[in-house]
């Protein structure tokens, strides 16, 4: 058997002395991890910078619409710099894109980039199979066509 040694913490460790860290607060992972739960969950590892709700593009955030977050005992916040929200940007958005279904996540990197993609480059940017991008890019071309 492993011995359990990550226990989750009751509250989230203070960022720069500010109680209580929520879904809105963007900080930056120094030691441990933090989970962010909701539909999706993120797992944020030292180095890794959760940007805040209100920072996420609105199709991701309503994709995310987390209320909760975990941490592991020894975990370490620090706010994050500007440079680091946009980074945590990146990666929750990338993240959300990988988790959601075929069609919904082909719409919402359309909403993202404002185009449609090729078949091809969603199976690689979104991890789907190619009859699942034909399949969403069809849906798409069909719904802006109206």
């Amino acid at each position: 058997m492993i011995p359990r040694t990550n226990v989750w913490l009751p509250e989230l460790p203070p960022v720069d002395g500010t109680l209580p860290v929520t879904v809105d607060t963007p900080f930056h992972v120094t030691e441990g991890l933090v989970v962010v739960e909701g539909r999706h969950n993120l797992t944020l590892l030292p180095g890794a910078t959760w940007p805040g709700l209100g920072a996420l593009p609105a199709p991701i955030a309503t994709s995310v619409m987390s209320g909760d977050l975990r941490a592991a005992t020894g975990t370490r916040l620090r706010p994050a710099t500007p440079a680091e929200i946009t980074a945590g940007i990146a990666l929750a958005t990338s993240q959300a894109l990988r988790s959601l279904p075929g069609a919904e996540a082909y719409a919402t990197l359309t909403a993202l980039t404002g185009h449609a993609h090729t078949p091809r480059d969603a199976m690689y940017i979104l991890d789907i199979s190619h009859e699942t991008a034909m399949r969403a890019l069809k849906r798409h071309q069909e719904v802006t066509r109206g």
